[in-house]
């Protein structure tokens, strides 16, 4: 694979973002392709990405198609010279982020809640017997439902108007003004 023409200063940047990206779950990759199309002046198509990034056709091919899954990344209305398809980051980030803790953070912790439930269901006496403490169980479950709330909570904030959100931090009750 060819070694990219561009500066090292761009690709350690969108090195860097994309060990970011991984470190909450992604691949690396999907940060790279998102740090080019974030900081590109114009759309992208795969090809000049291949370029840019030195990596496969395949990998790029994968890699749109999650990014296109969480709305990281559009596909846009006119295609290249070449007659291919353009990608942009979505710049709505702060949707973005909500959709992925939408779509993927909240079905992980419902998982967890499900399996937290089986285990719950089985006799202390079971528990005992495989050295799992029953109160742990327990608090395990709590912390759980504590994270559901919690990122209930944070997807609620994007239908939280500013001023609302300004009121709340200085102690007054939303609704007045």
């Amino acid at each position: 694979m060819a070694k990219s023409s561009m500066p090292p200063e761009l690709q350690d940047l969108a090195d860097q973002v994309g060990e970011f990206i991984q470190y909450w779950g992604f691949k690396k990759i999907h940060g790279r392709i998102w740090s080019h199309l974030f900081l590109s002046d114009v759309p992208l198509d795969a090809s000049e990405l291949i370029g840019r990034l030195s990596v496969s056709k395949a990998l790029i091919s994968m890699s749109l198609k999650d990014l296109l899954k969480y709305h990281v990344i559009e596909e846009c209305t006119h295609k290249s010279a070449r007659g291919t398809q353009q990608y942009q980051a979505n710049q709505a980030v702060m949707d973005v982020i909500l959709h992925v803790l939408r779509t993927r953070e909240k079905r992980m912790i419902a998982r967890i809640q499900g399996a937290h439930r089986l285990l719950k269901e089985l006799p202390a006496q079971e528990l005992t017997q495989i050295r799992v403490n029953p109160k742990a169980v327990k608090i395990l479950g709590e912390l759980v439902g504590k994270a559901a709330e919690s990122l209930d909570a944070i997807i609620a904030l994007n239908t939280l108007e500013l001023k609302d959100l300004q009121k709340y931090s200085q102690g007054v009750e939303f609704g007045e003004d």
